[in-house]
């Protein structure tokens, strides 16, 4: 049982990465500029590729110029903490400029919730997948271990002019097979787990974290404010499929 479910591991680990490999950088200051296209509930667009060309360019030069588009669109960094139906509410740094900067706790409307839970999925399938990797090199020791008794056994028993040994050798050398196989499939899954993980690993460092929780990084409009004050941004819908 548990190695049926370290496989289905294998598989979500293999599946997680597959979708996850288009949006990885290896630059964590540019996490933010993905996903260009952005859908609001009144089915406009907004390509936000002129502000992500600009934010990049002057991320590398350190000059600004007055040229920036698409003003209301800020870089929002920080860690969800809570959740308002399906808002979050997040403590935020706020940047309207690579160099420019401000705290606050913001709402943030149409969150990436999807992003976070490849990030918890991940955390959790590499937990995993660690645990049976131990499990079949235990497996992997063990059976090769028998199976070497059982090789010893039947040698033992062929070289005998006992009739009852004989069979006793047949009987150990059909388990020593046996073992074999088990060590030959548990080092397979071994190795098919462990290059899981590696992918698994690569994509999850690409995912921004704080202190092992998933923290934002994304571009969102600022909408205005709630009774209390708090600044609302919107992150906008991003379409599955969209670059």
């Amino acid at each position: 049982m548990l190695k049926i479910i370290a496989m289905k591991i294998a598989g979500l680990i293999f599946l997680l990465s597959a979708t996850l490999a288009g949006a990885a950088t290896t630059n964590q200051t540019l996490l933010c500029c993905q996903h260009p296209l952005r859908v609001f509930g009144d089915h406009s667009t907004v390509n936000l590729t002129p502000l992500f060309q600009w934010w990049t360019h002057h991320e590398n030069s350190g000059r600004l110029d007055i040229s920036r588009p698409l003003a209301a669109w800020h870089r929002i960094t920080g860690v969800k903490v809570a959740e308002l139906e399906y808002n979050w509410v997040v403590d935020a740094v706020i940047y309207t400029s690579p160099t420019t900067r401000t705290n606050a706790r913001i709402i943030l409307r149409n969150p990436p919730a999807a992003e976070e839970q490849l990030f918890y999925n991940l955390k959790a399938g590499l937990a995993a997948a660690g645990q049976q990797i131990t499990n079949d090199q235990r497996t992997y020791q063990n059976d090769t271990k028998a199976a070497q008794q059982a090789t010893t056994r039947a040698q033992a028993g062929n070289r005998s002019r006992n009739g009852r040994a004989r069979v006793n050798a047949a009987n150990s050398a059909q388990q020593a097979a046996q073992d074999n196989a088990a060590a030959t499939a548990a080092l397979n899954d071994q190795k098919q787990l462990e290059t899981a993980r590696a992918l698994a690993e690569k994509q999850l460092a690409a995912i921004p974290a704080e202190k092992g929780k998933y923290r934002i990084d994304w571009f969102a409009m600022e909408i205005g404010r709630n009774k209390q004050g708090l600044l609302i941004y919107d992150l906008g819908v991003v379409e599955a499929g969209a670059p």
